[in-house]
């Protein structure tokens, strides 16, 4: 099993020592970053909901819940223009790839390198609620 030691900037190094006795930098692993984040929260009327920013983060997953009995949500992220442009995410239960989905109780992913927001708009909803929440990884 690999030690390590941490430096101040979060990144690990092995504890191995070369002839100097001094930590042997080979391993440049920077820590994980997470960040929750709620787009939608029990939200009942058509909406773009809140916008994530996505500064650093690379990747997010969004769970989606509520009561609604019919609703459509857009998965859209925006470019450095500010222009927003629907997205495909995979959904993690069977790997199927899309920009919007109909279903409550899933999860889906997005790549979102390069982007400066994200967003899932709530085109219709009917008959209940609709939750958005996420989690976004560095």
């Amino acid at each position: 099993m690999a030690e390590y030691l941490y430096r101040s900037d979060e990144y690990r190094t092995s504890a191995r020592k070369g002839e100097d006795g001094k930590p042997i930098t080979d391993v440049n692993i920077k820590s994980s970053d997470m960040r929750e984040f709620t787009l939608h929260n029990t939200t009942i009327t058509n909406s773009n909901g809140t916008e994530f920013t996505i500064d650093y983060s690379k990747t997010l997953a969004v769970e989606i819940s509520g009561t609604a009995t019919s609703h459509k949500l857009v998965f859209e992220g925006c470019s450095i223009s500010g222009t927003w442009y629907p997205i495909q995410g995979i959904r993690l239960a069977d790997f199927a790839m899309a920009t919007e989905t109909t279903t409550k109780g899933e999860v889906w992913q997005f790549e979102v390198t390069g982007l400066s927001k994200f967003r899932a708009r709530l085109a219709t909803v009917a008959g209940g609620n609709i939750s958005v929440r996420g989690r976004a990884l560095s």
